[in-house]
């Protein structure tokens, strides 16, 4: 999604209030892009007549409030609320809009901690790691989970976002909670001993696999597994571009450490 939004309608001078998430939106290019973010939430939001009012109201587009007023007569189906308003705004393609019209779709059918598990699970894929963590720690605290194996999940998934972060030895903490669900015991297992392999100590790794003999049979996997990580992560484009730059100058390259700079400053920012 990288054009221009020429936007319509006004900036409401009262704006429209998401409890849930705390969020105040003023126009309908905000509200678009809410949707386009929170496909997992704002099913429930986008049935309100409130909305269509506000929308009529506050950013003067009375031709959208009656499409949506039409809508929500018939058939106040949260989709179909969305793709009046993503067209309306001219926010997104046809195939990008129905996509996430989609999504919306199937969050609409989940209960709010399946819904708070999905936006979870959608941060972590889209590298938003501490945004993760926070909504899987939600859930935990509030004991949202329906059996020991989805409390296992919800601790293994922490794990793997600190892992991500390269914090391995809090990862690491976080597996060995997920281990005690017997259902993700081995998973949760090998992926500590991943992450004490590649923090790089080899005697904590020592240590580690003392202390943990279940974990100990598991290590030569989980070199196994780093292997065929190494060899798919050589095969990145991104990867190969770098060792290009390498093989002209070595590690003095300046292109090599303004390319090297600029990745690992989008990916502080990324956290």
């Amino acid at each position: 999604m990288s054009y221009i939004v020429l936007c319509k309608g006004n900036r409401a001078l009262k704006p429209y209030e998401i409890e849930d998430l705390k969020l105040r939106l003023y126009s309908v290019e905000e509200l678009c892009y809410y949707m386009y973010s929170n496909t997992s939430f704002c099913a429930e939001e986008l049935t309100k007549k409130s909305l269509a009012v506000w929308l009529r109201d506050q950013c003067g587009l009375p031709d959208l409030y009656a499409s949506l007023a039409e809508v929500l007569d018939k058939a106040p189906l949260p989709e179909r609320v969305a793709a009046h308003i993503f067209a309306y705004a001219d926010f997104l393609n046809k195939q990008e809009r129905d996509a996430v019209c989609e999504r919306i779709k199937k969050s609409s059918h989940l209960d709010l901690n399946e819904r708070r598990k999905s936006r979870a699970d959608l941060f972590y894929l889209d590298g938003k790691y501490k945004e993760a963590v926070t909504e899987y720690g939600k859930l935990l605290q509030k004991k949202a989970y329906d059996t020991e194996k989805m409390k296992g999940i919800l601790l293994y998934n922490i794990g793997c976002c600190y892992a991500s972060m390269f914090y391995y030895r809090i990862a690491v903490q976080w597996f060995l909670q997920a281990a005690e669900t017997e259902a993700l015991k081995k998973d949760a297992l090998l992926a500590a001993v991943f992450c004490m392999d590649a923090d790089g100590d080899e005697k904590a790794l020592s240590d580690f696999l003392a202390a943990y003999p279940e974990a100990k049979s598991l290590a030569a996997e989980a070199e196994s597994n780093r292997k065929e990580a190494e060899e798919m992560w050589k095969q990145e484009p991104e990867t190969q571009k770098m060792q290009t730059m390498l093989e002209r100058s070595g590690s003095r390259n300046r292109e090599y450490q303004a390319y090297l700079t600029e990745k690992m400053d989008n990916w502080k920012k990324r956290l």
